[in-house]
């Protein structure tokens, strides 16, 4: 019996499954393992800071939820899409679960982003950054949502390289990346200001500006990879990666944030489930390392002048400044 297909027929689905092969195994394998650290980190989050607000306590359960079923319908969508591409002669349908996926990273962008809005207005209560931020995020959030209802009621493949698709696709990622480096930028301001008008406190506000520019780096490079490999090569394959891992590292950077504080504490700086300056003697530093499970505070030494927390609002108690989660 003759082949269906001709020869460079198929030298072309040969090609395009070893791409696609190529691309998902290194991308499925980035997100698994970002996955499995993400898990760690919600098994430390929920060990260590058993008083957090329950608020907090839901977002980081949310957002490992999301996490987890994105990692199932990754995992799903790939063996039914491979299997389709090996077993039809035509372009295969997209499956259900990858556009699920897509709406679940969609939402973990936005959920993260908000996290990060909330906590500049903490720091800053500037209202211009904190409106703009948030509109950015909502901009996002809506186009990714339209994104994703026509996927849903245009499940072709080829659907994904039309010209609308791309443009509007080309803004999610787009307003996500510019986010990114809008919430670095606001962090890294307003923890600078903050470090010049508490001398003592130079360590943490480094430390925390470090962390700050990380997580948005990751985050936004993810994004602009996504964004010129979908835009510039619509019919290939290189954008899954980033499409796959960039949901988790939204999801890694809110826990990093949060389980940073243990981490602080014992370089002698106490913190509590946010951030807080104990400028006391060292045994009552040792005592106060013991006792994780405040809420999100920022408690400058007696001297100092109670300052805002990056991620609370002040109450004053024992000379120290408490701030908790709102």
């Amino acid at each position: 019996m003759s082949s269906p297909f001709s020869a460079a027929q198929l030298a072309a689905i040969t090609n395009a499954v070893k791409e696609l092969f190529a691309t998902t195994f290194i991308g499925f394998c980035v997100a698994t393992t970002l996955y499995g650290i993400s898990v760690l980190q919600v098994y430390l989050y929920f060990r260590r800071y058993t008083k957090d607000r329950w608020a907090l306590k839901t977002t980081v359960a949310t957002l490992w939820t999301l996490d987890t079923l994105t990692t199932i319908f990754v995992a799903h969508s790939l063996f039914v899409f491979v299997l389709g591409i090996l077993n039809k002669k035509n372009d295969t349908d997209i499956p259900w679960s990858f556009t699920a996926e897509k709406l679940l990273v969609t939402i973990i962008t936005f959920i993260s982003q908000c996290f990060y809005a909330h906590t500049i207005w903490k720091v800053s209560q500037n209202r211009t950054t904190t409106t703009f931020i948030a509109f950015l995020a909502f901009s996002s959030f809506g186009l990714g949502i339209y994104t994703t209802v026509h996927l849903f009621q245009n499940p072709a493949l080829t659907s994904i390289s039309t010209r609308g698709f791309l443009i509007i696709s080309g803004l999610v990622q787009g307003l996500a990346a510019l986010n990114d480096i809008a919430i670095t930028g606001a962090l890294s301001y307003y923890l600078h200001a903050r470090r010049s008008s508490l001398p003592s406190s130079e360590k943490l506000i480094d430390t925390l500006i470090v962390y700050a520019v990380s997580r948005g780096v990751l985050t936004a490079i993810a994004q602009i990879m996504f964004l010129v490999l979908n835009v510039a090569l619509p019919h290939r394959q290189f954008w899954l990666p980033f499409h796959m891992t960039v949901g988790k590292l939204y999801v890694n950077s809110v826990l990093a944030t949060l389980n940073v504080r243990q981490t602080l504490t014992q370089s002698g700086i106490q913190l509590g489930p946010g951030i807080s300056f104990v400028g006391k003697n060292n045994a009552e530093m040792n005592e106060q390392s013991q006792i994780l499970t405040k809420p999100i505070t920022f408690a400058p030494a007696p001297h100092l002048a109670a300052v805002s927390s990056t991620f609370g609002s002040v109450s004053r108690g024992n000379g120290a400044a408490d701030v908790e989660q709102g």
